[in-house]
């Protein structure tokens, strides 16, 4: 399994970064890992809402069932989801107050049978994406 961590402080309370990282429809505009919706856009955040996005993972095209298994807003929210080849993944942002803005952690993993001739360069991949991702949403909470 592969799991990386990038944290970065943003502006923003943590209550105005919780209300754009649980915007589930804001995704497109700053979420690196997103590239389109299949079925339902979802409405709204809860645990155990369903959902599933389109990806891109090293240049292969593929799917993503996501759950959201934890929400405590505005410090926590957490998804797990299972993709193409029976691999898993997990998404989970951390929240906390500083002086000023706020601190973001987001975690991100992958998992199964699948990765493992390509965890090297999956590794880079994810990291190059979670810290576009951080970026995405350091512009977007610097716009409001």
């Amino acid at each position: 399994m592969i799991e990386i961590t990038r944290t970065r402080d943003v502006p923003g309370t943590p209550e105005e970064v919780a209300a754009v990282v649980a915007d589930l429809e804001g995704w497109p505009g700053w979420f690196a890992l997103h590239k389109g919706w299949s079925g339902a856009i979802p409405t709204t955040s809860a645990v155990g809402v369903k959902f599933k996005h389109k990806v891109r993972v090293l240049g292969v095209p593929g799917e993503v069932a996501w759950e959201v298994t934890e929400l405590d807003v505005p410090r926590r929210f957490v998804l797990k989801g299972k993709g193409p080849s029976r691999t898993s993944m997990g998404i989970d942002f951390r929240i906390s107050a500083r002086d000023g803005g706020s601190t973001v952690s987001f975690t991100a993993t992958i998992g199964g049978l699948a990765i493992k001739p390509i965890e090297g360069r999956l590794k880079t991949w994810l990291e190059a994406r979670a810290d576009r991702t951080l970026d995405g949403l350091e512009r977007v909470l610097g716009e409001r």
